[in-house]
């Protein structure tokens, strides 16, 4: 794993930002993988949105060519692994 961003206790539209420019950054030093965690939802009243939005956004980014829930060992569905282009 190159890097990693946690989401905890950041809102939908904070967390949005942040993953944008997580990103962005990952991609300006080369990391081809990276993790983002984002919780289960778990303790939210209207569900799991932070995950929600991190794999919709990661579904539609262009420099995302893959993602998948991480081992349980890693943090399970609380967390995503992304498989990002490379600039060669």
């Amino acid at each position: 794993m190159s890097d990693q961003l946690d989401l905890h206790h950041m809102n939908v539209a904070t967390g949005h930002m942040a993953l944008l420019e997580f990103i962005a950054e990952a991609q300006r030093r080369s990391y081809e993988c990276v993790r983002i965690i984002h919780g289960k939802g778990r303790r939210s009243e209207s569900g799991p949105r932070l995950k929600t939005m991190t794999r919709e956004l990661l579904r539609q980014h262009s420099q995302v060519l893959a993602f998948t829930p991480c081992k349980p060992a890693d943090g399970g569905d609380g967390a995503t692994d992304a498989l990002l282009k490379t600039n060669d």
